[in-house]
């Protein structure tokens, strides 16, 4: 019995196990993808595209903080309240002592082949960009979770003669449903405005920015342990520290749909992730140690 279990793992190991790599394991090319181990920028994961967003030579396919530069893959901060890493690297964990978090999507607007992934008009992909200027593109299928977070790293964005917006949209798509994250230009003011859709807003000044300053703009959204969630929305400029605003949700359903829009806006998106939470306490967004009741 236990020569056959042996014999069983050899031939297991020797097809390639189960990792869905399939033929002979060569040990110069472990991922059998086509790149040598020594300069593949993902050795056990197949990416012969090679993309690397943030630049950190870990490539996209298996980097856990696929738009933040963060060679060292560090994911520990869970491990302080005594939990296991989930798998979202500390560069870029929106909640960094609570497990559980997902990277469901990311999208690096490398390839014209990631439009399939939406619907809507009006951007476009090319030169490893996604451009628009009167633009809405919305998922076609939802990232499950209890909370979900949108999250665009805008490259540029200049604003037009007339007012315009730049929005990044949850749970909906931005016009008949969901939660809207928002950079309004009005005349001279720039302001950062979180509305539910039918439900309550909220809104604070942004300080003046150079077209070519780069711009993280982020929604999310929670669920708690009250009858009601919660939403945030979340701005960073030139690298600088994050503006958050909240409201209070009335909308009890998780759609998982996620969308991003500009008007009257010349934008270029570097890159989109969309990452998933599960139930929150009364710090979805921050991670902080408090227990649910």
């Amino acid at each position: 019995m236990l020569r056959a279990v042996a014999i069983a793992l050899l031939l297991s190991a020797a097809c390639g196990g189960d990792d869905g790599i399939s033929g002979p394991v060569d040990p110069n090319d472990l991922d059998l993808d086509g790149i040598p181990n020594a300069i593949d920028l993902c050795p056990h994961d197949q990416d012969p595209a090679q993309h690397d967003e943030d630049g950190d030579r870990v490539g996209d396919a298996c980097d856990n903080c696929p738009a933040a530069t963060n060679a060292d893959q560090a994911d520990t901060t869970e491990t302080f309240e005594r939990q296991f890493p989930d798998g979202v690297g500390d560069a870029c964990d929106r909640r960094p002592t609570v497990a559980d978090d997902t990277i469901a999507r990311f999208y690096p607007f490398a390839d014209p082949a990631e439009a399939s992934a939406f619907t809507g008009s009006g951007w476009t992909i090319a030169a490893d960009r996604v451009t628009g200027t009167t633009a809405r593109w919305v998922s076609k299928a939802p990232a499950q979770g209890d909370g979900i977070t949108f999250q665009a790293h805008i490259a540029s964005l200049a604003w037009t003669p007339a007012d315009g917006t730049v929005s990044v949209v949850v749970d909906g798509d931005g016009i008949s449903s969901g939660f809207t994250c928002s950079l309004v230009h009005t005349g001279a003011d720039t302001t950062l405005v979180i509305a539910e859709i039918g439900g309550a807003t909220n809104s604070t000044t942004v300080a003046p920015f150079q077209p070519n300053d780069k711009i993280v703009l982020s929604v999310t959204r929670a669920y708690t342990h009250l009858a009601v969630g919660k939403a945030a929305c979340f701005v960073s400029i030139g690298g600088g520290p994050e503006q958050r605003i909240d409201i209070t949700t009335i909308d009890d359903l998780a759609i998982g749909s996620y969308a991003m829009a500009t008007t009257a806006a010349d934008v270029a998106l570097s890159s989109a992730l969309v990452m998933t939470t599960p139930f929150a306490c009364d710090t979805p967004f921050t991670g902080a140690s408090v227990a649910c009741p």
